[in-house]
């Protein structure tokens, strides 16, 4: 004889917002789009940045190199990989290297350039002097944060129940389900940040 096991599930599903710095530094590396200035590790939906640019800037006015690297590799600047374009403006303070999605076609970032891309400036990430700065560029939704709470402090006790809290960006309209090996534990559709419904 043996014990069976089960797991109750709370899902918690949050929205997360990207906030912006009430002023741009003076100094050091700094993320900005649409006229306002960004955090470390800020996310950009691909939508937002279509011919509207995600600079890295640093108050410098010659640069020695300086590059962006995404997921598929270092993007070429100027120039173009998985459906972004890097341009670069240099000579007067602030220099920047700028990421955006040309506005052609209905083009959206590739699969392949969803992800975190690493800023570098005023020389290139091999120069380990270099300032470094992150910008997370994504597709349509992404889950930001996940992570279980309220464990058991028994762990050999059955049936155990967790909490789970998710962390969504992106898009308003989406679906999203939780599943263990060929169990599924919560499945939901049609959801909308806008009234939740039918989501949690």
């Amino acid at each position: 004889m043996h014990a069976a096991s089960m797991l109750v599930l709370s899902i918690v599903f949050l929205m997360s917002v990207n906030p912006a710095i009430s002023y741009c530094p003076t100094s050091g590396i700094y993320l900005r789009h649409r006229g306002r200035c960004y955090y470390n590790g800020s996310y950009f939906w691909d939508s937002r940045i279509i011919s509207r640019r995600v600079d890295c800037r640093i108050n410098l006015a010659t640069l020695s190199g300086g590059e962006w690297i995404g997921p598929a590799g270092k993007m070429p600047c100027p120039g173009d990989k998985t459906n972004i374009r890097c341009s670069l403006y240099q000579g007067t303070a602030p220099l920047r290297i700028s990421l955006y999605i040309p506005n052609y076609g209905g083009k959206y970032l590739l699969p392949s350039g969803d992800g975190w891309y690493k800023c570098c400036l005023p020389t290139n990430c091999s120069d380990p002097n270099t300032n470094i700065i992150f910008a997370n560029i994504f597709r349509y939704a992404q889950i930001e944060s996940f992570y279980a709470a309220d464990l058991p402090s028994d762990m050999t006790v059955y049936p155990q129940k967790y909490k789970v809290h998710c962390t969504k960006i992106g898009h308003v309209s989406y679906s999203i389900s939780l599943d263990l090996g060929s169990s599924t534990f919560v499945s939901y559709t049609n959801c909308n940040d806008g009234n939740n419904s039918p989501c949690p």
